[in-house]
């Protein structure tokens, strides 16, 4: 049965310009009209555990650098990464613990956790300094289901729920296993980052790009193409589900792929975990919310740059940063348990191994297509109905940029929010 996805979404069915892929007026829109204004993912509350630790994220696109520290509050708070002093960088790692203070190595400035401004070398030689006024700026912070996300805009005034709107009820109560715990990968690629965000947003490309990789397990005879079998749209965010083929088996010759995958949760789909470690997972109501013997697993888009996939075996996420026009930064976290046997750390092994031969599959494809659209030879492409996120995307886009808030950006994405939008899911014949 023909999905209707596209339309159901009140979306247009014509050809799309690539020219926000490749011209430096659309980044620059970008910049300003959403990357300064929405709210960015910087990571989970299990990466600053106790009192005292912190990480350090970038955002490259707004040349910021922001340290997000644990109180002894509990509370998670966040701050430029800037010395009042001279605007040097106050912390020149990525990650650590710092019980009381950061103590700038340029010239010794120290700042407590709480960013205030505790100390200056050679104090008395500055004239009038009120250390009052030189603590460290601190940046709009809060915690969603355990994911810290940030606003750079001061005069923000729409709170992270407010964001988040009818997603942020969709996904709550999600169980995340082995949070505390992550592979990560990372990539610097030329390419404009939207072509990073359309690779992950679809499953056309599957049995083609990914043939010998996974494409055999989310296509199959009842689903030759990998049709989306559920999508979900939620202002400026958005939730599909994706195929899983239930005839699937390893090649005989596949001893490795057998071997690792023996007792996992399916041998469709790539998981880290034991099944019964993502039971509360995949109960979830919105964890395949069409509730489909064939489903695979999800991809949630939070805007404007965070994918959040859930399957049955676990979850990953991909984060997409611009910095410039036709150069990004990707990053992917597997979250895993750590392996208490041989056979455990084998399996973990084969799946990290498997998952990142599909996405190096993709990175190299992007920058492919990047240096085809930017030749300026083609104006347009043409998008078919499982490609439908990528056409929502670059509308949401015009809608942001063309507004002069996030308030009255939300407000012109009302349009988004759509009835159910499901296929009938293909299950197996009986």
């Amino acid at each position: 049965m023909r999905a209707n996805f596209t339309q159901a979404a009140g979306l247009g069915t014509g050809p799309m310009s690539f020219e926000p892929y490749r011209t430096q007026a659309h980044f620059e829109l970008e910049r300003e009209r959403i990357f300064r204004r929405t709210w960015l993912i910087m990571g989970r509350i299990e990466d600053v555990p106790n009192a005292g630790d912190y990480i350090v994220k970038e955002v490259e696109i707004c040349n910021a650098s922001i340290l997000i520290t644990r109180q002894a509050s509990g509370a998670v708070k966040a701050f430029h990464n800037i010395c009042s002093h001279r605007g040097n960088q106050v912390v020149w790692d990525t990650k650590g613990t710092r019980k009381t203070m950061f103590r700038c190595p340029y010239h010794n400035w120290t700042y407590g956790n709480d960013g205030k401004l505790l100390a200056v070398s050679d104090e008395k030689m500055f004239f009038n300094l009120d250390k009052k006024k030189c603590g460290l700026d601190s940046v709009q912070c809060d915690v969603w289901d355990g994911w810290i996300f940030i606003n750079l805009n001061p005069d923000n005034r729409v709170s992270l729920r407010e964001y988040l709107g009818s997603m942020g009820e969709f996904l709550s109560g999600i169980p995340y296993p082995n949070a505390h715990r992550s592979i990560r990968i990372q990539a610097y690629l030329k390419c404009n980052w939207k072509f990073l965000i359309d690779a992950f947003s679809e499953s056309y490309h599957i049995p083609v790009l990914h043939s010998k990789t996974i494409g055999p397990t989310f296509s199959g005879k009842i689903n030759p193409m990998s049709h989306l079998q559920n999508a979900e749209f939620f202002g400026p965010h958005h939730s599909i589900s994706l195929f899983g083929n239930p005839d699937y088996k390893p090649e005989e010759a596949a001893l490795v792929e057998k071997l690792a995958y023996a007792g996992m949760v399916s041998e469709n789909v790539l998981a880290a975990n034991q099944s019964q470690d993502t039971m509360d997972l995949r109960a979830h109501r919105s964890v395949n919310p069409a509730k489909s013997q064939t489903w695979s697993m999800d991809i949630n888009e939070i805007f404007p740059n965070f994918h959040l996939d859930v399957a049955g075996g676990g979850f990953w996420t991909h984060e997409i940063w611009p910095i410039t026009q036709d150069f990004s930064r990707y990053e992917m976290r597997f979250f895993v348990p750590k392996p208490e046997t041989v056979r455990e750390a084998f399996h973990q092994e084969h799946y990290i191994a498997r998952l990142a031969d599909v996405v190096l599959e993709d990175l190299a494809n992007v920058e492919r297509t990047h240096k085809g659209v930017a030749a300026g030879v083609k104006k347009q492409m043409h998008l078919q109905e499982h490609e439908v996120l990528i056409r929502r995307m670059l509308k949401l886009h015009e809608e942001f940029e063309e507004s002069a808030t996030l308030e009255e950006a939300l407000k012109r994405c009302a349009w988004a929010d759509s009835p159910d939008t499901a296929e009938p899911a293909l299950e197996p014949v009986a």
